[in-house]
């Protein structure tokens, strides 16, 4: 795939004419506000640093975190992935959403609404002022059919990012246009507004022409840029969660039926989240890792989420190959760990599928369908194997939050494993060392066609059986597990989404709008499903190791996390970080969460 490069270094400064007035000395290498927004070499810097924006604050952990807020937040709020780490303390930052104990003062919950707020900083950036789209409908200095394309980009980016945080705040400000000093963001007075511009936004773009179109499901550079495409995934999905199915079958059916997408072969499954994976037939959005030798952190390569996503491997007797030049103390620190009930209905339903196995490993699979850096009987018998000193779980203190399930779809590859590749060459490690082994250059997949299809599928129940049955055994035909719906049903879409989309940002968001529209239970789920998945915390042992017996064998115990009970009414959304509130009045909690506003000046 070919890489689009964003010289990270070539800063524009951009001084406003009413400062320009109050310098003694004129300012080297600074370009007037006024001179800039005159060229389409303007506009492409402007476009570069909207790509950069969104690659540094969405999909990285620049900004002061180690780990992805998006990424964390949205996956250890859902039902299906407990926070794991060394033990009930640890990954602190991150635990308090998978045991609902944070607040509006956590620092995770301000850099994820900031970095949205930055990104559509940079998408008004350009909006403003290459369209008459600002405070006084001041007409753009210069225009051009670029120019159109990148005012039309800008609009879909700014929709998707007003979408997710309607998604995760309810009610944010909607930020229209670039604001001038005098003026604060407003509120939306709903999430219905705020969803309804969205989807108002993006067939804005999509009308106007301006859109790039992917040519074909080998378009790779397609999947880097908002397109046309993407306009109507954002489009289709805000609709799904108004409540407006309709709206969502047009968007989301021209999307499919453009033939631009298409799911992978089944055995390719795992590439997906792999830097194999980048930029083929079923990615509709994933921002670029950008390969700029001038721009020389690791953040943008995800840093350290690497280590986070990645088993205790201080835990182990070895390392597993998989995994092995992951550098730092104890290697993975292992977070994001699969639910063990969850984990048990995914295999009973996928089996030994490609989708199952590219997901999360049995015990058996962990301890013997893998190469150890340590062991000398990789090649040897099942029996060898057994009795290898140089495998499996030696701490006396387990491997916290774990049963005998080992998920790894999110796991950084340093080699890629037999087990998914079939022994094939040509594979790629998902990191270059030189820039950080402990980095992730995979692109961030932000929407993939599986997704669109189950939306689709869960669009047309009860209006469009036929189309929508047919998305839905798309991806189960290319699931591998052998299971095909021979009718449209609400459980077999959202099962088959909850199996598909595992740890992809997906699963809270939907539970938070199915218990709206009265299909599921939130307390139900997060309180009393499997007799509360917070009360049944397991460790996981090899009796190899802590029983001296004579071949490898998981077992668990169980025990109680440190959580408070989701509340309905009140844990669907996130409080506004405390600071951004301070600094806007305009800003208020809603729903459980309103008791945070401060009492109206009298």
């Amino acid at each position: 795939m070919k890489k689009i490069i964003i010289p990270i270094l070539f800063v524009i400064a951009l001084a406003a004419t009413s400062c320009e007035k109050r310098l003694d000395i004129p300012q080297k290498g600074v370009i007037s506000y006024s001179n800039f927004f005159k060229s389409d070499a303007d506009a492409q810097a402007a476009r570069t640093n909207m790509y950069a924006s969104f690659c540094d604050n969405v999909a990285s952990c620049s900004g002061g975190w180690i780990y992805v807020p998006e990424l964390m937040i949205l996956n250890y709020s859902a039902d299906d992935v407990l926070a794991a780490g060394g033990d009930a303390e640890d990954h602190g930052g991150f635990r308090v959403f998978c045991e609902f104990r944070y607040s509006e003062r956590d620092g995770a919950i301000k850099t994820l609404y900031n970095h949205y707020a930055n990104v559509i900083y940079a998408c008004n950036f350009i909006i403003s002022n290459f369209s008459n789209e600002n405070r006084n409908g001041v007409e753009p200095q210069f225009s051009s059919a670029f120019t159109k394309q990148c005012v039309e980009e800008a609009r879909v980016m700014r929709a998707y990012c007003h979408m997710m945080m309607a998604l995760t705040w309810n009610r944010p400000n909607i930020v229209d246009r670039i604001l001038e000093g005098d003026e604060l963001p407003t509120q939306a007075e709903s999430q219905d507004q705020v969803l309804k511009w969205v989807i108002a936004e993006c067939e804005k773009a999509i009308s106007s022409g301006s859109l790039v179109e992917r040519s074909s499901t080998s378009d790779k550079d397609a999947t880097a840029i908002m397109t046309k495409g993407f306009a109507q995934f954002v489009a289709g999905k805000a609709a799904m969660f108004d409540n407006d199915p309709t709206t969502a079958r047009k968007y989301l059916g021209d999307l499919i039926n453009s033939g631009k997408y298409a799911l992978v072969k089944s055995e390719d499954y795992w590439t997906n989240f792999h830097i194999d994976g980048d930029g083929n037939s079923e990615k509709i959005f994933e921002p670029n890792y950008i390969a700029d030798p001038a721009y020389t952190s690791t953040a943008r390569g995800r840093w350290m989420t690497a280590d986070v996503l990645c088993w205790r491997t201080d835990a182990l007797a070895s390392t597993p190959t998989v995994c092995a030049d992951l550098p730092g103390v104890g290697g993975g620190w292992n977070g994001g760990a699969i639910q063990e009930d969850f984990a048990k209905k995914f295999l009973e339903h996928d089996g030994n599928s490609p989708r199952r196995r590219a997901t999360f490993l049995t015990a058996d699979e962990f301890l013997y369908e893998m190469d150890w850096t340590g062991s000398k009987v990789n090649d040897g018998t099942l029996d060898q194997k057994k009795a290898d000193d140089a495998r499996g779980i030696r701490s006396a203190k387990g491997v916290y939050s774990h049963g005998p399930y080992f998920e790894w779809k999110m796991m950084v590859y340093h080699n890629p494993p037999k087990i998914l590749t079939g022994g094939k060459e040509g594979y790629h490690a998902d990191n270059v060392p030189a820039s950080g082994a402990n980095s992730n250059q995979k692109n961030y997949a932000v929407a993939r066609y599986a997704e669109a299809l189950l939306l689709y599928a869960e669009a047309c129940i009860g209006a469009d059986e036929a189309n929508g049955l047919k998305a839905l055994n798309e991806v189960q035909r290319r699931s591998g597990s052998g299971k095909i719906s021979s009718k449209l049903t609400f459980q077999d879409v959202m099962d088959e989404k909850q199996y598909e989309l595992w740890f992809e940002n997906c699963r809270f968001h939907d539970l938070v709008r199915w218990a709206a529209q009265g299909k599921v239970d939130l307390n139900e789920v997060f309180n009393t499903r499997y007799g509360g998945i917070h009360e049944k915390i397991p460790t996981v042992y090899d009796e190899f190791f802590t029983k001296d017996a004579p071949e490898h064998k998981l077992y668990t115990t169980y025990s109680v996390a440190h959580y408070n009970k989701f509340t309905v009414g009140k844990n669907e959304y996130l409080p506004f970080p405390y600071d951004v509130k301070n600094g806007n009045p305009n800003l208020q909690d809603v729903l459980g969460w309103a008791y945070l506003n401060k009492p109206a000046a009298e």
